[in-house]
């Protein structure tokens, strides 16, 4: 018996220990290592929008007069010259588009454009006196400056730490352009003889120039795809100048039997100006594959090509466009809309050009074509149908032609419109689609541009008699107008989250334009300013052809309900 115990002990201390050294033998499982942080990058697209003021440079104006001859004056009169003072400021607003590409820890290249509608004015006046063989007479120059907007393309340098990479200061610079209006009122009154002599400068063109600056971008730690910025752009924009039209030289004053002298005038005058503005930025890659230590939503920093396209439900879009803005019926009709000069009555009286329905015989206006930013965002309510916002600000010039032939007036348009659309997925990638809507369109810092131009008399018009008048528009107003809209396009789209967009808008817009001229004659003074209402019904409905980038995104989101 204490044999047969002895040996089941001894096969038990065997068995152990066999049994330990097979466990020795066998493979080691362990837990994976903990992902890396996410590693924040520089590197890719960002567009964004931003808001600032603009402020001069403390520029002089430059300008003098000089005549051409005495008329019937006994002796040419002199001429003079002056300097006036300038101060540019206004808010700026816009939206940016650009590429950062950081090559170490430490320097990040990259290259911007931006477009900024603007609201920067200046206004300056100078008085001469001056006595010559003709006795004391004053010279006078009133000169207004716009920039209405502005755009730039610029480099970028930029500097980080180590230590902070989400911090970055960098410098920029490269070329400006904007469209600079120009507005000079010339006169000179001749005391003793009871003369006047006028004329106007008008320069409204697109100048180029440079931009340089600096700033300061910062990319919160919780949201590092989007960043935030300040600014500093100096905006050189050139020099305009404005020459006189004369408007009465040689033309004799009816009582006084005196010829009004004629003189040429000019002013130049710099466009310069400094801009101080914030922005956010929204930093993507579209063909970037993220990471999976990137799911927080980090910049991507690792690339590769772009994933197959599915065709999942995505239901926010958004899209980034430039459009072309082509009105298709710009021709106006022109109404007389109220008495003018008191004792002569209204246009009609006055020219003979005015017919019983109140329309001006041969007087239309139209509008210009304009190259726009657009911005689209859309929820798709299945994978068909979507409801869409579109969202834009424009330049607008309103032309006066035949007997109002002149540069009318300048504004802006905001023309939202909501679309009921509806897109055909049975194509794949291709997927076009057909939307109609509705357009309010409001218009905001609407001026007339002080152009002049001489309103022909019909025979037997109570003026005929006068030789001619000279007239201008003294302001103008537009009023909001409601329409419809009509659209089709497609999208192509790369990936499941990134497309690329041709649109097409057909929008029924017909505001009505309110404006005053004020007309005179110089060869009778004694009339005074003849002041002539005046509306214009003006049936725009432009073609709107736009291009530009599709997002998709949000499917992430709903897939827990759907």
């Amino acid at each position: 018996m204490k044999n047969f115990v002895r040996g089941a002990l001894a096969a038990l201390v065997v068995g152990s220990v066999g049994a330990a050294a097979q466990a020795a033998d066998l493979p080691s499982y362990k837990a994976p290592p903990p992902p890396l942080p996410p590693v924040f990058t520089w590197t890719g697209l960002y567009g964004g929008v931003n808001i600032g003021y603009a402020f001069g440079a403390s520029s002089q104006e430059t300008g003098g007069l000089g005549y051409l001859s005495a008329g019937g004056l006994a002796a040419a009169p002199l001429g003079s010259a002056w300097t006036t003072g300038q101060n540019l400021q206004g808010v700026v607003g816009g939206g940016q588009l650009g590429y950062n590409y950081q090559f170490n820890p430490w320097l990040v290249l990259g290259a911007e454009a931006d477009i900024q509608a603007a609201d920067i004015g200046s206004h300056g006046n100078a008085v001469v006196g001056i006595v010559d063989a003709l006795g004391p007479h004053v010279q006078s120059v009133n000169s207004t400056k716009k920039v209405d907007w502005f755009g730039t393309v610029r480099g970028r340098v930029g500097f980080t730490l180590p230590s902070m990479p989400n911090l970055m200061v960098y410098g920029t610079g490269g070329f400006a352009y904007g469209q600079v209006v120009h507005n000079v009122g010339f006169a000179d009154n001749f005391l003793t003889q009871g003369v006047s002599s006028i004329g106007h400068g008008y320069y409204d063109n697109t100048k180029v120039g440079w931009a340089a600056g600096g700033g300061l971008e910062w990319s919160p730690s919780m949201f590092p795809a989007w960043s935030l910025k300040a600014e500093y752009l100096y905006v050189d924009l050139g020099s305009t100048r404005a020459n006189s039209v004369p408007l009465n030289g040689g033309v004799p004053s009816i009582g006084l039997g005196v010829t009004t002298p004629l003189f040429a005038g000019t002013q130049s005058s710099p466009t310069r100006f400094h801009t101080v503005r914030a922005g956010i930025n929204w930093h993507f890659d579209p063909f970037a594959v993220v990471a999976p230590s990137s799911t927080s939503g980090a910049l991507p920093s690792v690339k590769g090509p772009p994933p197959a396209f599915v065709d999942n439900y995505q239901p926010f879009q958004v899209r980034l466009k430039v459009g072309g803005v082509i009105p298709l019926n710009g021709h106006g009709t022109v109404y007389d809309s109220g008495a003018g000069y008191p004792g002569l009555g209204s246009i009609g009286r006055l020219s003979g050009l005015t017919g019983a329905n109140g329309v001006i015989a041969g007087a239309s206006t139209n509008t210009s074509t304009s190259i726009i930013p657009m911005i689209d965002v859309a929820y798709y309510l299945t994978k068909n149908w979507a409801i869409e916002a579109i969202c834009c600000i424009a330049p607008a010039h309103i032309q006066g032609t035949g007997t109002i032939a002149s540069d009318f007036a300048r504004t802006w348009v905001f023309p939202p419109s909501i679309m009921a659309q509806y897109h055909f997925t049975n194509f794949g990638a291709f997927q076009p689609y057909v939307g109609v809507g509705v357009n309010f369109t409001t218009f905001w810092n609407t001026r007339v541009n002080n152009d002049t131009w001489s309103i022909p008399f019909a025979p037997g018009a109570p003026l005929a008699a006068a030789g001619g008048v000279f007239s201008t528009f003294q302001y103008a107003t537009v009023a909001p107008s409601w329409g419809v809209v009509g659209q089709a396009g497609f999208d192509y789209m790369l990936n499941d989250h990134w497309g690329v967009n041709l649109d097409f808008k057909y929008v029924g817009l017909h505001p009505m334009v309110h404006s005053t001229v004020v007309s005179f004659a110089p060869a009778a003074p004694a009339l005074g300013a003849i002041f002539i209402p005046v509306k214009v019904s003006l049936p725009i409905n432009p073609i709107v052809i736009s291009a530009g980038l599709t997002y998709r995104f949000g499917g992430s989101l709903l897939s827990p309900l759907f």
